[in-house]
């Protein structure tokens, strides 16, 4: 169910935009979903000793069933008046321990230190290549424009919520419209705005003529995300969490008896409109294309595992990510213990490490967010994501390449509902069984005897790379709210 709040948390960080007006300024905003207040947005910019610097802090409160979430992000870039980058810092609080990035400009290279848990990790890369701006030139540039009366507008630019890598906002179709704002209508310029980092998610947007956001609106699947300009007192008034979880819950069209009993499981995946985006063929599942709304899955426990194209990228998939914390100390003592006394094969080896995790996480619930392996090595604590990033960093702490799944599972009673299809997450580890290797499915919030089960749907694969580890899960985004489920077949 993380899935849907980091679905989230990429359109708050997608929707921002800094204004281009003279510094100093504030500006609060209402996040709002689906008419609920679910949170609250402001941006600080300020001129200071010949730097422009740019602040960003946004704030949501989310229910899963009963359970409140909040996601925090935080962030600051530091620029010359003319433009050119100094530094920047983020922090991100996703219900768990606070992430830091920092990073410092220089004429060779950024120097990059992300610090979570107490543990500072730094690294030096490459500077980006081709032209970008930092978030306040980048400000002035769509203002220009849009004074100038462009049609088009397209800006590279670095925010510090989402990494190093520079991303293109494409700005399209203005029209002159009106809009309410805090009581009252205002001028604005309506356009199409995209984003190159969540291909696939398009926003409508309103700016006043200084290029300053008046409103957002994006859907996520059957939801509508808001981003409304607001004063302070407005922005900080209570909220009213909308409940996320029970509302994205797959009801088949029959109910499956002995789910876990199941040797075979044949399922009719579609969306109710547009393009089902393409499932992956992997592990024991096997994917068939009917059409452009609808695709035949097939789960087979007995069969081999899928043959996926292309080479895998053992390097990458055994490397540690800052979810996948696998040259965490702690979690490296974990995975000597977990694989003490299994058999030398990896597949022994991993299936030990699954029903090491199972039993190493105590207390299972709703209330974590989408936390580190690292995190989840020392509080025991969290849902089917921590059991995955978990499993994954003690698979590659012991040399076993492995990534995380996101999809769904049937669950005969969940969350006070009954017979639905519920989103989750599980790992997979890159094994030779003999005859090649192949990506098996291991899902740690089993019991011993089952590594997975017949009514697994996997939707979406990923290695949680840093720069890509939020952007993963915008692969979802068009099928929440809207996914249907046939039952063809059950063995």
């Amino acid at each position: 169910m993380k899935h849907v709040l980091g679905l989230l948390l990429v359109v708050v960080l997608a929707s921002r935009v800094v204004g281009g007006g003279e510094p100093p300024s504030e500006r609060w905003y209402v996040l709002l979903m689906d008419g609920h207040r679910a949170g609250w947005m402001v941006e600080r910019e300020r001129a200071e000793g010949g730097r422009v610097i740019s602040e960003n802090e946004s704030r949501m409160t989310l229910r899963r069933n009963a359970t409140e979430m909040s996601i925090s992000i935080r962030t600051r870039f530091v620029e010359t008046e003319r433009g050119e980058p100094i530094e920047m810092w983020s922090e991100t609080v996703f219900g768990g321990a606070p992430t830091e990035e920092r990073a410092r400009f220089g004429p060779d290279g950024i120097t990059v230190t992300r610090t979570q848990n107490g543990v500072d990790q730094t690294r030096t890369v490459p500077l980006p290549e081709g032209r970008w701006l930092p978030p306040a030139a980048a400000a002035r540039y769509v203002a220009e424009r849009l004074a100038a009366g462009a049609d088009r507008i397209v800006v590279r630019s670095i925010d510090p919520a989402s990494g190093i890598d520079p991303v293109t906002t494409t700005r399209s179709g203005f029209e002159d419209a009106t809009v309410e704002v805090l009581g009252r209508s205002v001028p604005a310029k309506k356009c199409a705005s995209e984003s190159s980092a969540y291909p696939g998610v398009t926003s409508t947007e309103y700016l006043d003529p200084k290029g300053q956001l008046l409103k957002s609106e994006v859907m996520i699947g059957a939801w509508k995300m808001t981003i409304l300009a607001a004063d302070k007192p407005l922005a900080l008034s209570p909220l009213d969490a909308p409940e996320l979880m029970r509302s994205v819950f797959v009801e088949p069209d029959r109910k499956i008896n002995n789910p876990f009993g199941l040797e075979r499981c044949v399922l009719v995946v579609s969306v109710s409109g547009g393009r089902l985006p393409d499932l992956p063929s992997t592990g024991s599942q096997r994917v068939e294309r009917l059409n452009d709304r609808a695709a035949r899955l097939v789960r087979d426990l007995k069969a081999d595992p899928v043959e996926e194209p292309g080479p895998v990228d053992v390097a990458a998939m055994t490397s540690s990510t800052l979810m996948l914390t696998c040259d965490d100390l702690r979690v490296r003592a974990l995975a000597r213990e977990a694989a003490a006394g299994a058999p030398a094969d990896k597949a022994s080896r991993a299936e030990s490490l699954r029903r090491f995790v199972h039993r190493y996480i105590r207390s299972k619930d709703l209330s974590v967010g989408f936390a580190s392996a690292a995190e989840v090595a020392r509080t025991r604590r969290g849902d089917c994501t921590e059991h995955a990033v978990l499993l994954a960093a003690l698979l590659r702490a012991e040399g076993i390449p492995s990534r995380v799944v996101s999809g769904l599972i049937y669950a005969p009673r969940f969350a006070g509902e009954r017979d639905i299809f519920a989103y989750h997450m599980w790992a997979q580890a890159y094994l030779d069984r003999g005859d090649g290797p192949a990506w098996v499915d291991l899902d740690a919030t089993l019991p011993d005897s089952m590594p997975i089960t017949a009514t697994h749907v996997a939707l979406a694969v990923s290695g949680l790379p840093d720069s890509d580890r939020i952007n993963a899960l915008v692969e979802l985004a068009p099928l929440m709210g809207r996914l249907r489920i046939h039952v063809e077949a059950t063995e």
